[in-house]
């Protein structure tokens, strides 16, 4: 069973630009993404290049054992407002069971307590209901929907905004960590 202290999240650099490419790039990672295009190197290292640049854009990868199975992107981050969004994805299909919860813990911890982030917004696309039920396990609510609001494969598609305030995520955590000990 997965135990926090196997995990950390570390800032990305270079050493992991091959990894995430290969990731972004999976079917199982491009089919949930607004993105679903093949992503070239090019665009990849500029993508990069606007992390390294940007202040409003944090992207961390997630290890397991000093291992990298997933990524954290952080974006949009707005000071003045302590809000911003964020993204995921266990990119190695052999991650242990409950990574994504370890990963979503760790980032949560980072944003709200390191970052000073006041709300965390999401977005999950209408039919990626494992998506969704992991935001409401990690104590986000829905907060509506956007209608129409991307086209994936040749068809609009709605997408579901979701928050998490700061003020609620140490109950949400000990709610996780409770039932992640016990089962």
């Amino acid at each position: 069973m997965a135990q926090l202290i196997d995990y950390e999240l570390i800032t990305i650099n270079e050493t992991y630009l091959s990894l995430l490419l290969k990731w972004r790039n999976s079917d199982h990672i491009r089919a949930h993404m607004y993105s679903d295009h093949r992503i070239t190197m090019e665009e990849h290292r500029n993508w990069y290049s606007k992390v390294q640049t940007d202040d409003t854009v944090m992207v961390k990868v997630c290890c397991y054992q000093g291992c990298p199975i997933g990524v954290v992107n952080i974006n949009d981050i707005n000071r003045k407002h302590e809000r911003c969004y964020w993204g995921f994805y266990i990119g190695d299909v052999n991650a242990p069971k409950g990574s994504g919860t370890m990963m979503g813990i760790l980032a949560l911890d980072f944003i709200f307590k390191e970052l000073k982030i006041r709300k965390l917004c999401a977005e999950v696309i209408d039919f990626n209901e494992k998506s969704f039920h992991y935001h409401k396990k990690l104590g986000f609510v829905p907060e509506g929907r956007f209608r129409n609001h991307i086209t994936k494969n040749g068809n609009e598609v709605d997408v579901i905004p979701m928050a998490l305030f700061a003020d609620r995520w140490e109950e949400a955590k000990n709610n996780l960590l409770s039932r992640h000990s016990s089962s």
